[in-house]
């Protein structure tokens, strides 16, 4: 009898680690074919039997890295599987740091991988993001000390909107709105002399087709053959161009070779003896990113700049931000900083930190206000939708009978599209706060809460003063 159960045992022993070896397979299989939501609730049931397993605990933080999982401590499973020598550990390890910024450790995790990988097509993909993380680094190391004045979120597909600069830096608008074409793309910069406008074409080349850009010259009232600009070669698409006042600096922004994500921000000086522009240098930190950053623009007369990126956006919308452009170059000191708050300055966490000059700020701040008001009011016809009463609409400043009324609704203008600005950020705290573990929902509770009672005050204020200028508009009509 005894000897009855000993093989009973041994049967169910053997079933048992069949069905689990069955199991393992079937989750290698998955996780192979990169089906990681479905090999996820296998290998987590494994990981239960065995906790101390290299090879699942690399398996499960490598899926749970890939569909967005944060409920498993990532860092510490990749860690010890990288520790007993699953050799793809490091490469998630470095992905894994390189998402958190940390990347420093994502540099030290991925040269690990170089030395000790297998996985011919993981070795190519580690060098690549290697390569742009020392570029990250080095950018970061040298990011320029420029003052930021303000910000404003708005709509992609109307961004130019907000580049409210001045007539005496030229004009920008969309290549479809110009050339009357809607399948046209980017954007085109007219001189503040309506001269030359430089905008990009589609140009094909071994198969391949990239966005590269041209000027064409106005010469009385006709305007000559465009041309390339020569000296550009980025190895990608080049588009938001500008020239400076002063005909010789010249920005653009490129996804080629030397950008370190999406759009980048370049700099280049034309040389009029050769007639050609110079090799172009990418622009740095804080002004580029691992996002896309474009359309810089600089009013060199009152000593502003403008640029649009859309890092830390929701979908469909770009954050404008304003600044005062340097003489120099002045870089922020990293060793004595150290790197978490180069960091933030480098990727512009807080706009606050980079105003060390308050009466700079104070007086860009003038300069812009009444860059905005005389914008404002030169505005053409149907430019805004005010409703006075039932019987009158406003649509620009010159309807504005009383004077009070005419400034108040300038300044309403301007705190409303703050405003709306503020309710985008809040929407994008809101997704990052759904996204995020719990040690990063507790550090963002308090500021997504401070900010929803900044918008509900502000919502509140600005129906207050909407009131208070059809008031005083309508007391003024009553007395003519």
């Amino acid at each position: 009898m005894k000897r009855f159960f000993i093989i009973l045992f041994v049967a169910f022993a053997s079933i048992a680690a069949s069905q689990a070896q069955n199991t393992k397979a079937n989750a290698r299989k998955l996780f192979q074919e990169g089906k990681f939501e479905e090999a996820k609730p296998i290998l987590k049931k494994l990981l239960k039997g065995s906790p101390n397993s290299a090879e699942y605990n690399y398996w499960y933080a490598a899926c749970c890295f890939e569909t967005g999982d944060t409920t498993a401590n990532i860092e510490e499973m990749l860690k010890m599987a990288a520790k007993r020598r699953v050799l793809n550990a490091p490469y998630y390890l470095g992905r894994f740091y390189k998402q958190e910024l940390r990347y420093t450790d994502a540099i030290e995790s991925f040269e690990e991988y170089l030395e000790v990988g297998k996985d011919e097509d993981k070795l190519v993909e580690a060098h690549s993001r290697l390569a742009k993380l020392n570029s990250l680094m080095r950018m970061m190391r040298s990011t320029e000390r420029v003052c930021i004045v303000d910000s404003i979120i708005v709509d992609k597909k109307n961004f130019l909107q907000a580049y409210r600069m001045g007539s005496d830096v030229g004009v920008l608008r969309k290549v479809s709105d110009y050339f009357g074409n809607p399948s046209l793309e980017g954007v085109l910069s007219m001189t503040e002399r309506g001269t030359d406008i430089y905008y990009p074409q589609r140009v094909d080349a071994e198969g391949l087709s990239f966005l590269k850009l041209f000027k064409a010259t106005k010469t009385g009232d006709e305007w000559g053959n465009p041309t390339q600009l020569r000296g550009f070669d980025t190895g990608g698409n080049d588009d938001y161009p500008f020239m400076s006042a002063d005909g010789t600096t010249f920005y653009f922004a490129s996804d080629g070779d030397e950008s370190i994500g999406g759009y980048d921000i370049f700099i280049t000086r034309y040389d009029s003896e050769n007639r050609r522009f110079l090799k172009p240098t990418n622009i740095g930190m804080p002004f580029n990113s691992e996002a896309n950053d474009y359309m810089m623009a600089v009013n060199e007369m009152i000593n502003l700049g403008w640029f649009a990126t859309d890092r830390r956006m929701p979908e469909g919308k770009v954050c404008i931000y304003i600044f005062i452009p340097n003489q120099s170059r002045p870089t922020y000191d990293y060793e004595t900083l150290g790197y978490d708050v180069m960091l933030s300055l480098s990727h512009l966490f807080s706009i606050k930190e980079t105003q060390g000059d308050a009466e700079a700020v104070r007086k860009a701040r003038q300069q812009y206000a009444l860059l905005q008001y005389n914008t404002a009011d030169n505005s053409a016809e149907g430019d805004f939708l005010f409703i006075l009463d039932d019987a009158t609409d406003y649509t620009t400043l010159a309807n504005f009978k009383s004077p009070e009324a005419r400034k108040l609704f300038v300044k309403w203008q301007e705190d409303t599209s703050k405003q709306s600005s503020r309710i985008a950020l809040l929407e994008q705290k809101r997704t990052q706060y759904a996204e995020s573990n719990n040690a990063q929902k507790q550090r963002m509770t308090t500021e997504i809460l401070n900010l929803e009672q900044t918008v509900e005050r502000e919502q509140e204020r600005l129906a207050k003063v909407e009131k208070e200028i059809r008031r005083i508009e309508l007391e003024r009509l009553n007395r003519r």
